[in-house]
């Protein structure tokens, strides 16, 4: 009989050294972002949470939420109409990362979790790629003023 109790304790006691455990490296993951898991072999992307071991895998996150980008151009540097006035204008783009493993994983293969919500870097890629493909961006809407 006091074998049984040994043995349940024992076993009471792993289930609670695993849920611990397992608490320790589960990473959850927010709104509007993305954990990127890079493994061995592969790479998962997951957008609720995953279990990252420290030593075997490399865990970043992305914000993929809508990001607001602002292109003013004002005085000389103001657009000529067809009848040569010259017009002030400011664009508001509105980007995000596609919420698809894909995408997500070519925005950061091509200019890395950190820099992927970065203003710079997304201006840079809506001037660059303005009515092409946007690597993995999502032109959610656009204001012109």
């Amino acid at each position: 009989m006091a074998a049984i109790g040994v043995l349940a304790a024992a076993l009471l006691f792993v289930a609670l050294l695993l849920l611990i455990v397992f608490s320790r490296l589960f990473r959850k993951v927010e709104q509007g972002k993305a954990l990127i898991v890079s493994q061995t072999r592969k790479v998962d992307v997951t957008f609720t949470g995953q279990i990252v071991l420290p030593v075997l895998h490399k865990a970043e996150v992305m914000d993929i939420s809508v990001k607001t980008i602002e292109i003013t151009r004002t005085g000389r540097e103001g657009l000529i109409c067809r009848d040569n006035i010259r017009a002030d204008i400011r664009i508001s783009f509105f980007v995000r990362v596609n919420k698809t493993v894909e995408d997500v994983i070519k925005v950061a293969q091509a200019v890395g979790t950190a820099r992927a919500s970065d203003r710079d870097t997304l201006q840079d890629q809506i001037i660059e790629l303005i009515g092409v493909d946007l690597n993995g961006y999502h032109l959610e809407d656009a204001a012109i003023d």
